[in-house]
């Protein structure tokens, strides 16, 4: 590792960076917001152009019990302000936040709790809207909790928390590594079973998985997998894909290979970071697609910025 990434990723410089007002105006441009309110604010903006919002709590990946406790509460008081507001926003949870270091065992049972409560309150919305009190859904939206890979969780217990809260019923989605060689394999699994998947070219490593070494290798690996969700057995298994990038040649071979097989528009979507590749954005929502905007948000953005930035 290099001295400027190692001074980067020093707790010291952490820690100053999150408490200098300069910095935080600085990273605004990738992370929009350190609170959950302004977040939510944020949100409500993008909903009002068109866009569809993940909300993504940076939290610090810990074994301390307090530090897991506040992830676990943010996710979940950042849900009830969803409620409130009434906006439909997917939500991500990300297992190296929510206890996997200190426990697999109470990190599973703080995500299936908040997948719980979760999946309560979709199921309420939807009745709601059904009745008409609701204020209804556009078309094509999708409420997910987006379980994201970690580095430092292994990835066949970031599959089994995700088996666990699909077949609870729960409307979870799981982020698939095109770095990952095992990436192939989890794909058709999940395919198999009717399952949401977010493709993602990150993390490169997880701890009990090989990897491609090369950039160019997960990118090839990544249209791979691309090309298996958007199959015929995909459609036929009602597979609705999430395909997080931000290359405008990633995004057009996609598209290319969703019409060949005759998806329609509304199939599948687009999930590109907030701050980043904003012309591609607005170029895949006026053609109709769906355009999935992640937005980071937290008092740990450091870390975030500082790789967004490299």
């Amino acid at each position: 590792m290099g001295f400027k990434k190692k001074l980067a990723g020093s707790s010291m410089v952490r820690y100053l960076a999150q408490n200098t007002p300069l910095m935080h105006g600085m990273a605004k441009k990738l992370v929009p917001a350190t609170e959950m309110d302004e977040a939510v604010d944020v949100a409500r903006k993008l909903l009002d152009m068109g866009y569809h919002v993940c909300l993504h709590h940076l939290g610090k990946a810990s074994k301390d019990i307090e530090t897991i406790q506040e992830n676990v509460s943010t996710v979940m008081e950042t849900m009830e302000i969803l409620d409130e507001e009434r906006l439909e926003v997917c939500v991500t949870l990300t297992p190296s936040e929510m206890g996997y270091l200190k426990s697999t065992r109470g990190g599973e049972g703080h995500c299936r709790q908040i997948g719980q409560i979760f999946g309560n309150r979709i199921s309420v919305r939807d009745v709601e809207d059904r009745q008409g009190y609701g204020d209804g859904k556009d078309e094509g939206e999708r409420n997910l909790l987006m379980i994201h890979a970690s580095e430092r969780v292994a990835m066949q217990r970031v599959l089994a928390l995700y088996g666990s809260l699909f077949r609870s019923d729960v409307p979870a989605c799981v982020t698939i590594p095109a770095g990952l060689t095992r990436s192939i394999d989890d794909v058709k699994t999940i395919i198999s079973q009717g399952g949401n998947v977010r493709l993602s070219m990150t993390p490169f490593l997880v701890s009990d998985a090989s990897s491609y070494e090369y950039e160019d290798l997960i990118a090839d690996n990544y249209m791979k997998l691309a090309r298996l969700l958007l199959s015929e057995d995909a459609m036929i298994q009602q597979v609705k894909p999430v395909f997080a990038l931000e290359d405008n040649d990633m995004a057009e071979q996609i598209i290319m290979m969703a019409n060949m097989e005759g998806w329609p528009f509304n199939a599948f979507e687009f999930e590109i970071p907030y701050g980043v590749n904003n012309a591609l954005k607005r170029k895949l929502l006026e053609e109709g697609y769906n355009v999935r905007v992640l937005i980071p948000f937290g008092k740990e953005w450091w870390p975030y910025f500082q790789k967004r930035s490299e």
